[in-house]
């Protein structure tokens, strides 16, 4: 007896023991097989407290024949586990775990709060805006189905009045760059960015993007600015007298009605009688004229050399050409009002008295106005490019008129008028510095086509002005004497500061238009 029970223990222990190596072996091929959570799942199952197998710590056994078979079973179990290849990323992408959906849906629940908040807190005091924004908010957010047949697409497509509005500021703005109208183009603008004012506000997401809100409405202040400006601007057009209005039309006809209107701003009206000297030859002159009424007479040593009638400019000294001079030009010749032309002598009726009215700019604010706004220097120079058309035809008239005794000298003196008015663009020039200098040599080149400046002309006005060819070629001119060199620093002082006011006042008036 005693026999039969030892051997039975040998046997139990010996299957106990390949129990346990079988055990370990299974863990050994879990943890090489799969990896990560599946692995750790296995070994879970496959002990519950120990490192030895549920053999002897499973609580459900009775006896050892019992427990033998149990553990079999759960044995063959961990075996076909084991064998059974590890479940794929996309599952658990599916499916993450509890830790990581915990974490999510606290992260939802978190901003959705936030986003709650802020939407109360940007919520005004008065209760008929709150109740305005609910409603705004309601209705922009609702989702909304495209009714689309199904021979078209069987799908149902959703949308939001936001994601509209969102969509509608892109083409507007799209929109906005094939127009050519300056007025068209500011008003889709303002219209594009308040769209997309109204979409960063209700957001599809529940939260307000600040960053484009706040740009949107800087685009809609400064496009609003400059829509009021240019609807001023026509409103005050609309208000100048008839008069204006024909003088436009008959003489200044490529200038619209806001440029007129612009250059009528900044001008006055002087009013000359019969007998009055406008400029004398040789002085300083630093405004720029037309004649709205009445004829001028313009004389070079005593010689009526040509005529200024209704329409003509007076002084304009290269504006023609896109010579932009600010400062006093020197007087070519004087302009005095003389008594109207009779061919028959009789002027000196008391009933025909020759009556001039000028509209009158200063050179310098002229000048300014042309370099802060490019269409009115192009149209302005259009229309003094038809003023020297006009000029050429008059003293043609002259000759038929009978108006000028002797041609000969009627003709030198036209051209010694010529080199004088370009001796004082030259003198204007060359008070300026050296880089502008340059920078005006291509204005000036014209300048000497238009008007057949040839090399001997243009020697014969520098010397005028004190200057050789050479120096004028070089920038430069030879050092003077000692004493006047304080008087240069001064001057180029004041031409340093001139240019640097000149500057400060173009940037102030390129921001504000």
């Amino acid at each position: 007896m005693s026999t039969i029970i030892v051997g039975s223990t040998n046997v139990l222990q010996l299957y106990r023991s390949s129990t346990m190596i079988a055990a370990c072996s299974t863990r050994r091929m879990i943890a090489v097989s799969s990896r990560g959570n599946t692995a750790s799942l296995s070994r879970q199952r496959c002990r519950r407290g120990g490192s030895q197998c549920t053999l002897f710590n499973c609580s459900r056994r009775r006896s050892i024949n019992s427990s033998i078979g149990n553990n079999n079973h759960h044995c063959y179990q961990r075996r076909m586990m084991a064998s059974t290849p590890p479940p794929r990323r996309q599952i658990n992408m599916k499916s993450p775990p509890k830790h990581q959906a915990s974490s999510s849906n606290n992260n939802t629940t978190i901003r959705t709060i936030l986003s709650e908040a802020t939407l109360e807190s940007l919520l005004p005091r008065s209760p008929t805006l709150r109740h305005l924004i609910n409603v705004l908010n309601t209705s922009l957010l609702k989702p909304r189905s495209l009714p689309l047949p199904r021979y078209i697409s069987p799908q149902h497509y959703s949308f939001t009045l936001s994601e509209c509005f969102g969509h509608a500021s892109f083409i507007l703005v799209a929109a906005s760059y094939a127009t050519e109208d300056f007025l068209q183009l500011r008003i889709m603008a303002v219209l594009g960015s308040g769209a997309m004012l109204l979409f960063t506000y209700f957001h599809p997401h529940g939260r307000v993007l600040w960053l484009p809100l706040k740009w949107n409405l800087l685009f809609i202040a400064l496009n609003s600015y400059r829509i009021g400006r240019v609807l001023f601007q026509r409103y005050m057009a609309d208000q100048l007298s008839d008069e204006m209005k024909m003088f436009r039309q008959q003489h200044l006809s490529v200038l619209d009605a806001v440029d007129f209107y612009k250059l009528i701003s900044i001008a006055k009206e002087e009013t000359f009688e019969e007998g009055e000297v406008v400029m004398i030859q040789g002085a300083a002159n630093h405004k720029v004229r037309v004649v709205i009424e009445g004829e001028l007479e313009v004389l070079r040593d005593g010689t009526l050399t040509y005529l200024l009638t209704r329409g003509n400019f007076v002084s304009e000294s290269g504006l023609h050409a896109g010579l932009l001079l600010t400062g006093s030009m020197e007087a070519c010749g004087s302009i005095v009002v003389g008594p109207p032309f009779d061919p028959s002598g009789n002027n000196n009726v008391p009933s025909r008295r020759n009556k001039v009215r000028v509209l009158t700019w200063d050179r310098t604010e002229l000048v300014q106005l042309l370099e802060a706004d490019r269409g009115l220097r192009n149209s302005l120079k259009a229309a003094l490019s038809w003023d020297i058309v006009r000029k050429l035809k008059t003293q043609r008239h002259m000759l038929v008129e009978g108006r000028v005794k002797d041609p000969t000298s009627w003709t030198k003196k036209r051209e010694d008028q010529g080199i004088s008015r370009y001796a004082a663009i030259l003198q204007n020039m060359l008070r300026l510095p050296q880089e502008e200098v340059q920078a005006m040599s291509q204005e000036l080149n014209k300048y000497r086509l238009i008007h057949h400046i040839d090399d001997a002309d243009h020697e014969r006005a520098l010397a005028k002005c004190g200057w050789t060819k050479e120096e004028f070629r070089l920038g430069r001119q030879e050092k003077k004497h000692e004493f006047e060199d304080d008087d240069d620093m001064d001057e180029f002082e004041n031409v340093r500061w001139r240019k640097v006011r000149r500057f400060s006042s173009k940037v102030v008036r390129t921001l504000l238009q």
